[in-house]
Parts: structure tokens; C-alpha cells; sequence
């Protein structure tokens, strides 16, 4: 079989259907096709790339698959199969449904808040594909995908880079850099709906100067804030004009995280035809993880109501309402690839959220309030006496205490008043303990040294409102990939404990609280270090533990077992935690 052979209908591997063609790329060894297909066996669509067995790029590709499939981060889209058969090397990949990157921009540029939180995003991925030894090298904005829930998955790690090769392997020495220069192009683009290299997944090139030389995002684009402008051309200039470049993923993803915060509960970007500063984000202002006093709705909006219609009633034009919400016009866009990949881009697509059902109406009370009544006079009178009594009686009294003082006898020994005498103070009991510092614990084997560092000071600030969460993770429980991760805290020195009651990230956690011995001189580096003092399944939001012996430590650790479920992966977190002497 040949890959032009390959038609709707045909069965590849039998079990994978043919279904739509999403793309062709021309190569020396002819064309490789991708294709939308129906894996029989799981009920599911699947991306598949198709080219001739004898082509000089299939080693490569299924070498880079095999290489990508490695991939820990949940950001990457899976390479679900690679091989050869009947004549053709083809390469099974996850499909997802979404738009991106090229198709939303096509809207025009995004709030620059969102467009740093994007990149945030692809940088904090790359920077842990780098850390396996794995590279993109073709990022660009087909290669990124806002799925309908708000998150973010990205296309083609390695296996682009060797589709669109001649089989040679390449030729670029720093694929490292090459991924570098790839997200500070995805920041620019983000920023001013202008690729900075020339036309590419539908944007216009990028406006230049005179000299031929680049212009900045905020010389494209009003409005871009100086901080991004300045990270961009940190990261695209080999001498910027402020600060030190930015060479690697994790220097981009730590510069990114200091102006724009951490991506929210929400998602990253507004469902497909939401518009206007408020359902964009706003204002450039850092925003933080919120669960415990804000109800969010992943990856959607409720419908602007008119403040002057009842809740649940959506104004309509000429000023007639309905108490229903309107029906959603069009379900989500199906992608799987680049742009063109099965990406919707009709009306439809982008059309408003619209969430079902209908909010109840606001009880409204009409009529006027009874009028005050008139005071009667007589018992003006009557308080005017009384107030008067009253005050002579306390004249009568001040006067009998002078004068008992002035001709009474005299007592030479200190007075007290009972409970007043110092010695019997009793040292306060259930005082709270203050948290001096904090971090994460993401130990081998399995992990990494970190779990979303920059956000550990949540879990302690003394605002439930903000919190550290863990990276997402695929299945459940978390001990499918390493025994657990958590934060130990510093109480600032040894001290007994009575409770830790903890705030977390609803949905269900199984958690221990762990101490360092007594003596410790630092937290333990490991597991075995920590002695185990309390432990609970399926806490929710709220829940306190309580040591059953006598705990007396300077370092606790609260250690997670079991995430809750957050779409359809796992992550859990800390919003605030109280410990207790």
C-alpha cells in the first residue's frame, strides 16, 4: 500500500478507520498526509500521520514518536502508536477538541495578561520536555491548542520537527534554543496577532523598521505592558536593551510567572465568540488559582445579564426580555493538529456560551413602607423623669465612695481582684502557630524536585481565597506515578502540636501529616525521614488533623496520596492551613 492509497474507509492495523483528511506535507520522499481516523477497538477519534515506508523521513518520525510518547507532562498531546505495515509508516496521536492557537488569534490579538498565561503555559511544558531530553523545534501557533474546557495542549513535540524534515536529521545545533526562540515568537504573536519571521498559520508578518530590524510588541500593538514587551525581546534579541536574554524554556516560564501570575481555575482563554475586557481577562493584573470562596465554571462564562432585569432573564434588543437563557448555537470545534486539522472556523464556532438551564428570579417586594409612628408626648415625659432618678442615684453613690475614702480606715496591704495575681496565669492553650516558611516535596522516585514552586506562599498567606496546586496528572491515584507530593511548612522551631486543620481543593484528597523528629537541624530529604502522625481519606474541602501522641517538632508535612478529580485529570492543592499548639 502506498499513502496515496490510503482513502476514507481503509483499515489500517485493523482497527484504525480512515475518516477525513486534515493535511499533506510535501517532503523529498513524497507527501506525508494526516488524517482524522476512528480507532474501532476504544470508540475514538485518533490522528494519524501517513507516509510511504521507503520515505526518508519514516525512521525519523517513528523514532521521534517513540521518543515522544516519554512525555510526563499532561500538556503534550500522546503519541498513542507508531509502526510500519502494508508499505506505509503511520504514527497514532490523541485527538482533542478545541481551536488553535492560529484560530483564535484570527480574531485579533490577545488581552496581554492572557497572552503571557499562555506562554507561560508552553514554557513550563517545554521546560520539563527539556529535562527528558525532548524538544519541539517547530513551535508556532498550529501547535498549540485551547481545548474546550480552557486548558492547553500542545502538537507535534519532536515528531513535527521530523515531518517537516528532509530525513537528514535535522542540521540545527541547539534544538533548545530553537524552542526558545519558538515561545518568545508565540509571546509576540499573542501580543499582536503578527508572526515575528514572516506569514505563518494565518497571521500577517510582523511589521519591521527601516533598518529591517523588528519592531516590539508595544511599537505594533497600543496597550501591551512594558514588562512582556520587555521579556519578549529578552527572549528574541541576542543583546536586549533591558535585562539579560532569556536562553532556556524554564528562564522564560520563571520571567513569565513574576508578571502574570499562575493560570487560573477558569482556564486560560474564554470559550470561542466571548468578547469584551471583562470576559478577556481584564486589566494585566496577576491572578492566582481561587477555590475556596469564588464558584468558577471551567472554560466558560454566564451569559452578561442586564442589571436591570431580573436574574435569570437575558435583555433582549428592544428591550423585551425572557426568562429562559437562549439555546447554544453551536457545539464545540473538533481538533486534532494544525490549523485545518478539523478545526471548525464558521460562525458556530464562535459562537457565545451559553449555559443551560436558567438562574432563579430575584424575589422583588412592591408597595411602600408603613410610615414611622408619631411619638407620643406623655412618654417623652415620663423618660425625662426616669433619666433624672437615674442620675441622682449615681450622684448619691459617687458621693458615699468619697467619702467612705476620706474618713474610712485605712488598709495598709495591696489589693487584688480575684484571677488578677500574675502567678496564676496559665500559658494560653490552642494558640495558633506561626508559619515562618514553606515548600514543595516532589521527591525520587518519580519525582522532579517540583511542583509548581512559585505558588507554595498560598497555602500560608492567610487568604483561602488563593492556593498551591499540584501538576495535573492522568490517573488515579496519584501513586500511578510516584508515591505522592505535598509541602512541608517551618513552624520556625520545635514546638508541640495539638491540629493542622487544612483548606484544600474540593473533590476528595487521601493525606498524611508527617513530622520531622524533634532534633532535626532541617527537613528531611526523603520519605523515610518523616515520622507519620495523622492521616484521612477522601477529605474535602475542610478537614483538621489531629496527632494521636504527642507531636513535638519544628517541620510538618502535609503529603498527598490521592488527588480529586479536575475534568478529566487529577489535581489538588492547598488553599490555607492553621497549625495549633
Amino acid at each position: 500500500m502506498h499513502p496515496t492509497d490510503v482513502d476514507p474507509g481503509v483499515t489500517l492495523a485493523g482497527r484504525y478507520r480512515v475518516a477525513e483528511l486534515l493535511a499533506e506535507t510535501p517532503g523529498d520522499g513524497g507527501v506525508a498526509q494526516t488524517w482524522r481516523a476512528v480507532d474501532e477497538v476504544l470508540s475514538r477519534s485518533v490522528v494519524l500521520h501517513v507516509l510511504a515506508a521507503d520515505d526518508p523521513r519514516a525512521d525519523q518520525l517513528l523514532d521521534a514518536s517513540r521518543k515522544a510518547a516519554t512525555a510526563s507532562d499532561v500538556r503534550f498531546l500522546r503519541v498513542l502508536d507508531a509502526l510500519r505495515d502494508d508499505g506505509v509508516a503511520y504514527v497514532v496521536r490523541e485527538w482533542v477538541a478545541g481551536r488553535s492557537l492560529g484560530t483564535v488569534l484570527a480574531d485579533g490579538p490577545l488581552p496581554p495578561h492572557q497572552a503571557g498565561l499562555l506562554v507561560r503555559e508552553v514554557a513550563e511544558a517545554m521546560a520539563r520536555a527539556h529535562d527528558q531530553g525532548l524538544t519541539h523545534e517547530r513551535l508556532d501557533p498550529d501547535s498549540i491548542v485551547v481545548t474546550d474546557s480552557g486548558s492547553l495542549k500542545i502538537v507535534g513535540l519532536a515528531t513535527q520537527a521530523a515531518l517537516t524534515s528532509n530525513g537528514g536529521g535535522g542540521g540545527e545545533d541547539e534544538p533548545g534554543r530553537l524552542d526558545s526562540l519558538g515561545l518568545g515568537r508565540l509571546l509576540y504573536a499573542g501580543l499582536t496577532a503578527r508572526w515575528p519571521t514572516g506569514p505563518r498559520s494565518g497571521l500577517s508578518a510582523a511589521p519591521r523598521a527601516a533598518d529591517g530590524s523588528l519592531l516590539s510588541p508595544r511599537q505594533c500593538r497600543a496597550g501591551v505592558p512594558r514588562p512582556l514587551d520587555e521579556i519578549t525581546e529578552r527572549i528574541l534579541v541576542e543583546h536586549p536593551r533591558s535585562g539579560s536574554p532569556l536562553q532556556t524554556a524554564r528562564e522564560i516560564a520563571t520571567a513569565l510567572t513574576e508578571v502574570v501570575g499562575v493560570t487560573p481555575i477558569e482556564g486560560l482563554l474564554p470559550p470561542a465568540g466571548a468578547s469584551g475586557a471583562d470576559a478577556l481577562g481584564g486589566a494585566m493584573e496577576p491572578r492566582r488559582s481561587r477555590y475556596a470562596d469564588e464558584p468558577t465554571q471551567v472554560g466558560g462564562r454566564p451569559v452578561d445579564l442586564d442589571p436591570g432585569v431580573p436574574n435569570g432573564a437575558v435583555a433582549m434588543e428592544g428591550g423585551e426580555s425572557t426568562g429562559a437563557l437562549p439555546a447554544d448555537r453551536g457545539g464545540p470545534a473538533s481538533y486534532g493538529g494544525p490549523a485545518g486539522y478539523g478545526g471548525r472556523r464558521d460562525d458556530d464556532a464562535h459562537s457565545a456560551y451559553r449555559p443551560s438551564g436558567a438562574y432563579a428570579p430575584i424575589r422583588q417586594h412592591h408597595g411602600y413602607a408603613p410610615a414611622p409612628r408619631p411619638v407620643n408626648p406623655r412618654w417623652r415625659r415620663l423618660a425625662g423623669v426616669f433619666v433624672g432618678i437615674v442620675l441622682l442615684a449615681g450622684a448619691g453613690l459617687l458621693g458615699w465612695q468619697l467619702m467612705s475614702q476620706a474618713f474610712g480606715p485605712s488598709d495598709p496591704g495591696p489589693t487584688s481582684s480575684p484571677g488578677s495575681t500574675p502567678s496564676d496565669a496559665k500559658s494560653p492553650a490552642n494558640v495558633k502557630i506561626q508559619v515562618v516558611a514553606a515548600k514543595d516535596f516532589d521527591p525520587p522516585p518519580g519525582g522532579n524536585g517540583e511542583e509548581h514552586p512559585e505558588e507554595i506562599s498560598n497555602a500560608y498567606d492567610g487568604d483561602p481565597g488563593t492556593s498551591w496546586t499540584t501538576m495535573s496528572y492522568f490517573d488515579d491515584p496519584l501513586t500511578t506515578y510516584k508515591p505522592g507530593v505535598g509541602i512541608w511548612f517551618d513552624l520556625g522551631k520545635a514546638q508541640d502540636l495539638t491540629s493542622v486543620r487544612l483548606t484544600l481543593v474540593p473533590g476528595g484528597t487521601d493525606l498524611q501529616l508527617l513530622a520531622a523528629p524533634k532534633d532535626a537541624s532541617g527537613p528531611p530529604a526523603t520519605l523515610d525521614g518523616w515520622d507519620p502522625v495523622a492521616s484521612t481519606k477522601g477529605a474535602d474541602e475542610q478537614v483538621t488533623l489531629k496527632p494521636k501522641n504527642e507531636v513535638s517538632t519544628r517541620y510538618v508535612l502535609v503529603w498527598m496520596t490521592r488527588l480529586p478529580p479536575d475534568g478529566g485529570e487529577y489535581r489538588g492543592g492547598i488553599a490555607e492551613i492553621v497549625v495549633r499548639r
